[in-house]
């Protein structure tokens, strides 16, 4: 805490960035910021990184379209965390997109954030189970965000103590809920004068994503559109990989390949969205040809760790695909939250195609 204080009375904070460590000048931050909400345009410095041709101030970094800081000279409790990022002319970062969540954590793995547990914006202590942001936009809950074990999925409220969102690094940097005053590093966001707001895959907590269409798609009978595909639900038969496989080659199709998470979150909404949440289907993913090479039967590499692959043994968690030899074929199942299982090729699950024409 000495050392914190040091730190604001000299007005500069030591902030990891994907160069390695850098010192930000406080006082120019609050400067540039300043004269924003006295109506003058603030002029960043031109040796800042851009993002979609507007610039992060001072200390943040361009990830996708949000600018963040990574806080990670200190550790806070979940209020303390939030002053300081207001302290910052920012937010806790709100990640509510399936795109976001999955470039946040692409970027903590390139950059080696790998070490440590952050606050996320994220609460539901004004009413337990909802979950919004400082600004009251809905959390997203469920498959590809939050923690899930074979027994349960994030958030679990544990002992009805757990109300502050975190990403903690021992689950593979999923979200989960903790004790909001437990103290951990943070992620801000600045609040940018000029900043697009991405477009929410939580309307509700278990609204749309990419469920609706992304143009004008026409689905042959007994496929439906879903992430802008023509999907095929094979719910009538339970059938090995090998006989999956070959029922969709028949109906001019393939067992679906999933590479694009926003294509992932709507499948999920739509297993639940039309009662299918009792189902377990099939992939196209096998690592059948090279042990550990996971690709579809489109040559595609299958996309590995999070937020795809599910996690495994709470208490000490592993990721998927953990079965080795013996489990050789991808499936989503509703033991396994939807998430990315690999099982034994000979298991029987519902064929899930997607039309090929």
């Amino acid at each position: 805490m000495l050392l914190y204080l040091s730190l604001l009375l000299t007005s500069s904070l030591f902030v990891v960035q994907a160069d390695g460590r850098v010192i930000w000048n406080r006082t120019e931050l609050e400067a540039n910021t300043d004269s924003y909400h006295h109506g003058i345009e603030p002029s960043w410095s031109q040796t800042n990184l851009t993002l979609d041709s507007e610039v992060c101030p001072g200390g943040y970094s361009p990830v996708g379209d949000k600018c963040l800081m990574f806080v990670t000279f200190i550790t806070q409790p979940f209020g303390e965390a939030k002053q300081f990022c207001h302290a910052a002319k920012g937010e806790l970062a709100a990640i509510t997109t399936a795109t976001n969540f999955k470039t946040l954590v692409d970027y903590i793995h390139a950059n080696d954030f790998t070490s440590g547990d952050f606050w996320l914006d994220g609460t539901d202590e004004a009413e337990e189970g909802v979950w919004v942001t400082s600004s009251g936009e809905a959390m997203p809950l469920g498959t590809p965000f939050w923690a899930a074990f074979g027994a349960n999925q994030q958030p679990d409220n544990a002992n009805g103590k757990e109300h502050c969102l975190f990403i903690p690094s021992a689950w593979f940097f999923y979200m989960a809920d903790n004790p909001c005053s437990a103290v951990k590093h943070f992620i801000c966001e600045a609040t940018m004068p000029t900043q697009k707001k991405a477009t929410s895959a939580a309307l509700a907590p278990v609204g749309p994503s990419v469920v609706g269409s992304r143009g004008n798609i026409t689905c042959p009978i007994l496929f439906v559109e879903v992430g802008g595909l023509c999907m095929m639900f094979v719910t009538w038969a339970e059938e090995t990989w090998d006989e999956a496989r070959q029922s969709c080659a028949g109906a001019s199709s393939e067992l679906l390949a999933i590479t694009d998470v926003e294509v992932f979150r709507a499948l999920y909404l739509y297993i639940h969205l039309e009662y299918l949440s009792g189902h377990a289907f099939w992939l196209g993913g096998s690592d059948l040809a090279s042990e550990g090479t996971w690709v579809y039967t489109t040559g595609e590499p299958v996309p590995m760790g999070t937020p795809f692959w599910g996690l495994f043994e709470m208490s000490a968690p592993i990721q998927e695909p953990n079965g080795g030899t013996g489990q050789n074929c991808l499936a989503i199942t509703s033991d396994g939250y939807y998430n990315f299982r690999d099982y034994s090729c000979n298991s029987k699950f519902n064929p899930l195609c997607v039309f090929t024409g």
